[in-house]
Formats: structure tokens, sequence, C-alpha cells
């Protein structure tokens, strides 16, 4: 499986069979061959090159040996996968207020996901979301989301369940459908894109909302679109999807075509909204600071596939 987007190219087997097999889990983290992604306030550890500045940053895969002090302070250990015949697994330290007192390899810190964007090496992005996720979701759920009571972890991290006897809800990790969509001017020749207030500078991108209860996928994004810029689409087609774990969300691309063009941003999330001709995108792409970055962002891939469609 090729990447197409950061976060999209995880390559391990889940291997759910396993998650309830607490002594397989047991000896997997012991047999001197599994690999410990530790996470500390949705933060992932990151190696850094003291030598060369040349050298990207990297994903910091401890083995079992350096993690022996450390996953006692998580109180639990959550089991990502296999690939080939290393298990991998993940550790929240949240507790902890200063984690680089803690023995951790020299030339690692805990950095942000989101703000590294394409300089780790995609496939670990992909381990890096996956620890991150599951380990915000734990983090979370403390407390039973019917009753109010303790959780206990359960399924290697993947499931927790209530410990009230007269309640005992199993609670399970979510992800948060959220549609993204390119629009298309009437006669195909702009596309419609919008400043958001949470952009810095005066980067323009694609429309993006979460799904409401009840409503398909497609009618999300004629809402969104509504509610954002007043103009109202038609014949909206899936594209793409890319996980996003900040924190839990999965981006549903789409494609649009839109009946109205007039333009009102009546809500406080869109600063400013405008049509652009192809000409205009791509002299934005150009310089660098006007749309999202190449291979990052399913925004930026929607439209560089519509960029392309003009030449041929």
């Amino acid at each position: 499986m090729g990447s197409k987007f950061y976060y999209d190219d995880l390559t391990l087997d889940r291997a759910h069979h396993l998650r309830l097999n607490q002594d397989w889990i047991n000896d997997s983290m012991a047999n001197g061959q599994a690999k410990f992604l530790p996470v500390w306030r949705n933060r992932n550890l990151i190696r850094n090159d003291p030598v060369s500045e040349n050298e990207p940053p990297a994903a910091a895969f401890l083995n079992e040996d350096e993690t022996q002090e450390l996953r006692p302070l998580a109180g639990e250990t959550i089991f990502l996968g296999l690939e080939n015949d290393t298990s991998y697994f993940a550790f929240d330290i949240s507790p902890v207020e200063d984690p680089l007192s803690l023995p951790f390899p020299d030339h690692s810190e805990f950095e942000d996901l989101r703000l590294l964007a394409t300089n780790i090496d995609p496939i670990e992005a992909g381990y890096l979301a996956y620890a991150r996720a599951l380990a915000h979701w734990n983090r979370n759920h403390r407390h039973c989301g019917a009753c109010g009571s303790e959780t206990k972890s359960s399924h290697a991290g993947h499931e927790r369940i209530c410990l009230n006897e007269n309640c005992g809800r199993a609670h399970f990790p979510r992800t948060d459908p959220a549609v993204i969509m390119l629009v298309l001017h009437p006669n195909g020749d702009k596309c419609l894109l919008g400043h958001n207030s949470r952009f810095r500078g005066l980067m323009f991108s694609t429309l993006a909302g979460f799904v409401e209860p009840g409503e398909t996928l497609e009618q999300a994004v004629a809402r969104e679109v509504k509610e954002e810029t007043g103009v109202e689409v038609v014949d909206a087609e899936y594209q793409a999807s890319q996980p996003w774990p900040f924190p839990a969300s999965i981006m549903l691309g789409f494609r649009a075509r839109a009946v109205t063009t007039e333009i009102n941003c009546h809500d406080d999330e869109l600063l400013e909204a405008r049509w652009f001709t192809r000409d205009q995108v791509q002299e934005m792409g150009n310089n660098g600071r006007m749309l999202p970055p190449t291979k990052f962002s399913i925004s930026r891939w929607l439209i560089d596939v519509w960029l392309a469609e003009e030449e041929h």
C-alpha cells in the first residue's frame, strides 16, 4: 500500500485476536523484539540527530529495557499490533509533570506530531498517530460516560469497562467523521477556498466540517458549505479519506458542484471565502504560504487533483 497522505500508511497488522490474550501480550513485551512508543500529553517522543542538522527527526521506538522504569508510570500499556515478528505498544505518561526528568534516550524530546508536518517518515508518522490517538482516548475516558464511575482498561487498551456493577458498560475508541470538500464553480473553471479564523497568515484551503447526527455524508457537505459561505452545492462525490488524529477524526474528501455563486460568510469560522481560477491557485501554491503543504493534508490533494485535470 502506498501512502497518499500523511498518517495513512500504517503497515502493521492490528491483530485484533491477540488483544484478549494477556499471556501472549506479556510474553511479547518481554521477548526482546517489542517496540514501545511513549506519549506525553498528546506529544510523541522524537529523536533528533545531534550531529547533522540535515537529518530529519525520527520516531523514537524504544525497546523493553529502555522502558522498564517508564511503563509503570503509565498504568497500562496499549497493544498496537504486529509488523513481521515485532510487536508494537504505546504507553501514556501524561501524569508525569516533567517527562525529560525520566531516563529517555539522549537527544529525544516530546513534540507535537501535527507541527512536525512532513518532516517525519510517512510510515513512522502512521505509528505515531495511532499511538497518540489511543493514548488520548484512554486518558479521556477514565470515567464512564453513562454513570460517571471509574473505568478500567480492557482488550489491551482498545476498550474500557465501567467498574460500576450496576452499569458495566463497555466503551470503545471513537472516530469522528468530518467532510472536507473542494467546491467547483458552476462553470468548473474556479474553486471555492476559504480563510479560516484559525489559519496563520493568508492561507486559503478547502472547506470542512463535522458530520452531524442523522445526516448522510453528502448532506453534511451541502450543509457545511451553505453554513460557511452561503453557496448551495449538489453532486457531492467521494474522493478519498485521511486519518486525522487531532484528536480523533477521519477526513472524508469530497468534490461538489456549486449551483449558486454569491458568497456570504455569515458565521465566525470563515473570515473570507473566494472563487479562485486555476492560475490564481497555482500562483498561491508557488509562493508556499497560501495553500496547505503538499502531501500533508487531503485538502492540498483535492486541490492538486483539480489543477492537474487542466493538463489533460
